[in-house]
């Protein structure tokens, strides 16, 4: 699925994994989505999963195909879909529910996925909104309650927004929330609650297949027996 607006560009990754044997170096990265201001990509995937990018090693091509490389929600420091040791992709998302909205004021995704239903009893849900004036991008993920399967006690969540190269984060003397400051001088501000916010290092592909250090925003909570909530929204500033 694809947004814009103005100069700004969101797409996102709306459909269950490729069959295994359709596509080679097939991602757990169902929800995931990018995200750029003009030639500026803000919120990004790791990339270079695949096999034809011939600099990534075969242990980080391996990585680069987790639902942790992507800009989306973990439950559990699991996959969405499984990726065995051979390569092969396993059980996990096998449905995904959308629907759109489009106005002049905004445009709007919801979606959701199975991938976690059937080992810890949760739908992961995806709304996003990106306003008319492209300055704006706000989004909720809800781990809500389906299946009958539930693990004992909360079980642990992460929310990832991989950051793009020349993208600078800054934490805020306020709690759950941050600064980016862009390559061309933009300042966006970023925003959440319902789970706690740090900045971690993280790493973009290039064009070429090089390794970058990067930056993400990463969003941890637990989600109990009746699910978790967490909103955020990137808006600019500057």
């Amino acid at each position: 699925q694809r947004l814009a607006a103005a100069q700004a560009v969101l797409i996102m990754d709306a459909a269950p994994p490729p069959i295994a044997r359709a596509i080679e170096g097939g991602c757990a990265s169902t929800l995931a989505f990018e995200f750029s201001d003009g030639a500026q990509r803000i919120v990004v995937n790791c990339g270079g999963a695949r096999a034809t990018v011939a600099q990534v090693p075969a242990s980080l091509a391996h990585g680069l195909r987790t639902t942790a490389a992507h800009s989306t929600l973990t439950l559990g420091d699991s996959n969405s879909t499984a990726i065995h040791a051979d390569g092969t992709l396993g059980r996990g998302v096998a449905q995904v529910e959308l629907s759109r909205q489009e106005s002049d004021a905004a445009s709007r995704i919801e979606a959701s996925h199975d991938g976690y239903v059937r080992r810890y009893g949760f739908t992961h849900r995806r709304q996003l909104l990106l306003t008319g004036d492209g300055r704006e991008l706000r989004g909720e993920d809800a781990l809500l309650p389906e299946g009958r399967k539930r693990q004992a006690g909360s079980t642990n969540f992460a929310l990832r927004f991989h950051l793009g190269d020349g993208v600078e984060a800054m934490v805020t003397a306020e709690s759950g929330q941050a600064i980016l400051r862009l390559d061309d001088g933009a300042l966006w501000q970023f925003r959440c609650r319902g789970g706690t916010l740090a900045i971690e290092e993280s790493l973009w592909i290039d064009g070429t297949g090089r390794p970058v250090a990067t930056q993400q925003l990463v969003v941890t909570g637990e989600t109990p027996a009746g699910g978790a909530h967490v909103s955020w929204a990137f808006k600019r500033a500057l």
